[in-house]
């Protein structure tokens, strides 16, 4: 991870008050050790986290995103860097106000370079305890890393250059959290569209799944069979009471470590969330193929692809449907209609 530029503004409030203390920076953090350490803590902290993947809401009287891109078309200087986020933390002060329980606390502006991707990232922390940040005379110091971790992360917010430059989409991506007001009130001062539906994330997944490389069966000490682990993802998510799937809990029931599939889906640059609902259709895929051409409906499983459905490898027009069974009931059906 390569550190840019870093900098630290404090917005004080209490729950169930409408004061609010704005406590601006002057100066950027020195680019150090420590600063490297706690950037690249809290990004690990966010990857820990439940994401949300967003766009920016691009309607007009926006402020944030209107700001962002101003500063992005700008020679984004150290000035430039410090005049935007004094900006916009200043619009975040109405936004809060009436949020009754919203707390304030330690705002990290940064800009910073990992896994090959430029990210300018916002972090909200808070060090109730005060070990973390000390207070200098136009800025922070940062005194230790040690006790950063989710507890100290209370939302946060990664913009994706590179997917902006070209021109994708879900170049936003948020931590969600429980308390929905709370986080609404974050999400609100970015201004988002979400656009990730279940079909997108179950699409997604299936994709994942497909190019990754199987785990390891427990029992053959050999890799699963691309077809047998559709099957066991399909019966993982299938056993959800709530028709959702956390992508952490799978990675870790299938590989030991709940960040595998995450991180293949950030290297591969494959958008998910790491808990979704998903779609019962798309998800039907993972074990039946459809085809619907010609007048023709073909449903089968995917367990019988290559043995009684199979293409013909002399004319690429021909599908071959090998079963007895099958080949009685159609006919029965022929006769009797």
């Amino acid at each position: 991870m390569i550190l840019n530029k870093i900098i630290i503004h404090e917005l004080k409030k209490e729950s169930e008050s409408k004061k609010v203390d704005l406590i601006l920076s002057e100066e950027l953090i020195p680019i150090s050790d420590e600063s490297t350490a706690l950037v690249t803590a809290l990004s690990d902290s966010f990857r820990s986290d439940r994401i949300l993947y967003a766009i920016f809401d691009d309607s007009e009287g926006k402020y944030f995103p209107e700001k962002f891109t101003d500063y992005r078309t700008s020679t984004r200087t150290m000035h430039d860097f410090i005049s935007f986020t004094r900006q916009v933390i200043g619009n975040l002060v109405e936004l809060i106000k009436p949020v009754f329980f919203a707390t304030g606390g330690y705002f990290v502006f940064t800009e910073y370079t990992d896994n090959g991707y430029n990210f300018f990232g916002v972090f909200l922390i808070r060090d109730v305890e005060g070990k973390i940040l000390k207070k200098t005379t136009n800025s922070y110091s940062i005194q230790t890393i040690e006790y950063v971790d989710t507890k100290n992360l209370a939302m946060a917010c990664r913009i994706n250059e590179n997917r902006i430059e070209n021109k994708e989409i879900n170049y936003l991506s948020f931590t969600q959290l429980r308390q929905k007001e709370v986080s609404e009130y974050f999400k609100s001062w970015i201004s988002i569209q979400q656009l990730e539906s279940s079909i997108d994330y179950t699409k997604s997944l299936y994709k994942i799944i497909t190019q990754i490389e199987p785990p390891i069966n427990p029992n053959t000490n050999t890799a699963f069979d691309i077809e047998e682990f559709r099957n066991l993802v399909y019966s993982f998510a299938s056993s959800s009471s709530n028709d959702t799937i956390n992508v952490r809990e799978l990675s870790k029931h299938f590989y030991q470590n709940e960040n595998t599939i995450t991180n293949y889906a950030e290297q591969e640059n494959i958008s998910i969330d790491t808990e979704f609902r998903f779609n019962k259709i798309q998800l039907k895929k993972f074990i039946k193929l459809e085809v619907n051409r010609d007048g023709i409906n073909l449903k089968f499983s995917r367990g019988v692809l290559n043995e009684k459905v199979r293409l013909s490898n002399d004319n690429p027009n021909l599908v071959i449907i090998e079963s007895e069974n099958f080949a009685k009931a159609l006919r029965n059906e022929i006769t009797n209609t």
